[in-house]
């Protein structure tokens, strides 16, 4: 398990991100498929191991105290601390087989389509010329030195 792929599913968790699409963002960037699966099946232990804490009592919602201060008919200020509720946490799927992305073809516009063909027809041609002024040298030596001479 490495800890920097944990940390980053770690991460993404809390951002909101689902487990399954922190892990294709993982293998996006070039972490090795074995490495993401290990990472995350660690990390649904340590969820699973602090699953019974937070779900002790199902029907109640875990609370954080919040401060909340009074002015008195005094003037002096009291402090005291209301309970108020947080989302509780929803444990993660299990992991589903990891499936590598599908990639489609990115669609060429016309312009580019007309610019490699007329690139391969000019190639066809020079071949062409090559081809021909190799198998008639002899007769385009003597074609020169007559137009020259």
């Amino acid at each position: 398990m490495r800890e920097d792929i944990l940390g980053a599913l770690k991460s993404a968790l809390i951002r909101g991100e689902t487990l399954k699409k922190a892990m294709m963002t993982l293998y996006n960037a070039g972490y090795k498929k074995n490495q993401i699966e290990e990472s995350a099946a660690a990390l649904q232990q340590i969820i699973q191991q602090q699953k019974p804490v937070a779900q002790a009592k199902p029907s109640q919602s875990i609370q954080q105290p919040k401060r909340i201060q009074k002015v008195s008919d005094y003037g002096q200020t009291s402090t005291k601390l209301q309970q108020t509720p947080i989302a509780q946490v929803k444990p993660l799927q299990p992991i589903q087989e990891f499936v590598q992305p599908s990639f489609q073809p990115i669609q060429q516009p016309v312009q580019s389509k007309i610019k490699i063909i007329l690139i391969i027809f000019s190639l066809i041609i020079l071949i062409g010329i090559l081809v021909g002024s190799l198998l008639f040298s002899s007769e385009l030596i003597e074609i020169l030195n007559s137009v020259f001479n």
